[in-house]
C-alpha cells in the first residue's frame, strides 16, 4: 500500500460523490454519517486519516483541581497527532463543548487537517481565525474540566451506528462526511481515480448535448 500521505494526497483530487460510487461499485458500504454533523466553514473540504477519540460526561461532575487531573490525558493525546490526521472525536450525553480553539491551535500545529466532532463545540470565532475546518453536532460554551474526560484514544469509536477506526480515511465537505475504511483504502482510491477520468469524458460529451442515457450507454456510468 502507498503511503498514507500519498492516499490522502490522491483522495483530495476526487469530489465524495466519486468516492461514494467507488465503494457502491466494489459493493463495499458507503459509511456516511448523519447531516447533523455540519461544517463550521461551508467551503473547506477536508481529507486525511482518523485520528480517534471517545469521550463521556463525568456524572457526578467533580471540582475544578480534580477535572484538570482527569482531563490531563485528553491534552497529552495531542502530541501524537500527526500529519493528515483528521480527530473524530464521540461524545454521547454530555452537554459542554468538547473542542475549541486552543486545542485547535495544538491539533493545527501538530499537522491535523480536521475535526469531525460527535459532540459541541466551543470557540467558533477562534476556529474559524485559525482556519481548523470542524463539523460539529451542536454548540455549546461550557467549560468541559470537571464534567467530561476521554475514555480512550485511538481505538474504535461508534458514530450514528458506524465503526471508525484508526487509520479509516475521512472525507469530509458540504455534502457531508464519509469514512473509508482504512484496509480498503488503496482499492477504494483507484476505483475513485478510474471514474474520476471516466466521468471528463461525460462531462465533455454532456456540454457538446450528449444525453445523459447516451453518456451512461457509452461509457457505463452518469
Amino acid at each position: 500500500m502507498p503511503p498514507i500521505s500519498e492516499i490522502c494526497a490522491r483522495f483530495r483530487n476526487v469530489q465524495m460523490p466519486v468516492v461514494c460510487d467507488a465503494l457502491y461499485e466494489l459493493g463495499l458500504p458507503e459509511q456516511v454519517l448523519s447531516s447533523k454533523l455540519r461544517p463550521l466553514l461551508p467551503d473547506q473540504r477536508i481529507v486525511g486519516h482518523a485520528f480517534t477519540v471517545q469521550g463521556a460526561a463525568i456524572d457526578p461532575m467533580v471540582g475544578w483541581d480534580e477535572g484538570k487531573l482527569r482531563i490531563s490525558s485528553y491534552l497529552e493525546a495531542f502530541q501524537r497527532i500527526e500529519k493528515d490526521h483528521v480527530i473524530v472525536s464521540s461524545n454521547p450525553n454530555s452537554s459542554v463543548g468538547h473542542f475549541g480553539e486552543l486545542t485547535g491551535n495544538s491539533a493545527l500545529k501538530n499537522g491535523c487537517v480536521g475535526v469531525i466532532l460527535d459532540g459541541n463545540l466551543r470557540d467558533t470565532g477562534g476556529l474559524k481565525e485559525i482556519g481548523l475546518q470542524v463539523f460539529y453536532k451542536d454548540l455549546s460554551p461550557l467549560n468541559g474540566i470537571g464534567r467530561w474526560e476521554m475514555l480512550s484514544c485511538q481505538e474504535k469509536v461508534v458514530i450514528d451506528g458506524i465503526d471508525v477506526f484508526p487509520g479509516d480515511i475521512v472525507v469530509a465537505e458540504f455534502d457531508g462526511v464519509l469514512i473509508v475504511p482504512g484496509a480498503e483504502a488503496e482499492r477504494v482510491m483507484i476505483k475513485s481515480e478510474e471514474i474520476a477520468g471516466i466521468e471528463l469524458l461525460v462531462r465533455s460529451d454532456m456540454k457538446l448535448g450528449v444525453s445523459p442515457l447516451e453518456g451512461l450507454n457509452r461509457y457505463g456510468h452518469i
